[in-house]
């Protein structure tokens, strides 16, 4: 099968668009098929195309149906469609039905669609192995890693303001992995780095520093206000780091609805409160990394493999 995968532009930045897309792509190779990946549909027919965020992409979804230049649509929903687009658009849900299977990447996505769609949605759980590397974590701090591009809907300092607020003892030190979008939060977290001792930014990372990093830290943030999948959770996850995480759908359908390493959206002394526990008592933070193993096997390539090949099925 001819598959073209359409993103939106991403101007040189690593997104969760653009690392789901790669590994699909690997995926469906596998399985032997031919995958283009465009910044807009071809003039040639394709006989799929595979949207990776509906809204940025949803004229070119119209073209592609009215013009009949792909014979069957796939669309995989991102957290700016599911938890953005169609709160804040009324007509945002009309492009979700030109498509012939939508995808979300966990299963409290679907409170979120008419019930209508749910016949043609999948839930496919985004996979992550296990980097070949085992840097020996420090005694000497108790390494926090927040990785995220500095976008508003991130948060990304969130986790520096909170350990602004731990008590003097507390050897919890933040390292934030990613690149900024815009120079206010750039002067931002240069201005955090600066005046909090407990924080540095690094930038942008080659993905093998970024999973050192990772690796190296004893917990993994993820401060976001929304998410449609979150791949750093299973990464963190599948590396053996226990996650603390804004209480939003995306993470509750991840890890759990009782998960106990949750906070509430932009709540700075909660995620203290976490971290600290995190840091001090031994017995909390074995729950964290025991229910991020009991939830792993979500997050196994073969897993991901077969319910890529059966939405192929699905639209064959």
């Amino acid at each position: 099968m001819n598959i073209r995968f359409l993103l939106p532009v991403t101007q040189g930045m690593r997104n969760g668009n653009l690392v789901t897309s790669e590994r699909w792509r690997s995926f469906f190779e596998k399985l032997g098929h031919r995958v283009i990946s465009s910044p807009a549909t071809g003039e040639e027919p394709d006989e799929l195309l595979v949207v990776f965020n509906a809204y940025k992409n949803r004229q070119a979804i119209i073209d592609a149906r009215k013009r009949g230049i792909a014979s069957r649509i796939v669309i995989c929903l991102t957290g700016t469609d599911i938890y953005q687009a169609l709160k804040n658009d009324p007509g945002a849900a009309d492009v979700l039905f030109l498509a012939d299977q939508l995808v979300v990447l966990q299963p409290l996505a679907l409170n979120e669609l008419p019930p209508s769609l749910h016949g043609k949605t999948m839930v496919i759980y985004q996979s992550s192995v296990a980097p070949p590397l085992a840097p020996v974590k420090t005694m000497e701090n108790f390494d926090i890693c927040v990785i995220a591009h500095l976008r508003e809907v991130k948060d990304p300092l969130r986790a520096a303001m909170a350990a602004r607020l731990l008590p003097p003892e507390s050897k919890i030190s933040v390292t934030l992995v990613g690149k900024a979008l815009s120079n206010e939060l750039a002067a931002a977290a240069l201005h955090e780095a600066t005046d909090n001792p407990r924080f540095r930014w690094v930038g942008e990372q080659a993905r093998e520093r970024t999973a050192e990093i990772l690796c190296r830290s004893r917990v993994l943030v993820l401060s976001s206000l929304l998410e449609g999948g979150a791949n750093v959770v299973s990464e963190a996850v599948v590396s053996g780091v226990p996650v603390i995480a804004t209480d939003i759908p995306c993470t509750r359908g991840l890890l759990g609805h009782d998960y106990p390493g949750l906070f509430p959206v932009m709540d700075t002394e909660r995620l203290a409160g976490l971290l600290l526990r995190a840091e001090s008592d031994q017995d909390f933070y074995e729950e964290l990394r025991e229910r991020c193993r009991r939830e792993s096997y979500k997050f196994d390539p073969a897993l991901e493999q077969e319910n890529l090949k059966a939405l192929l099925d699905r639209v064959s």
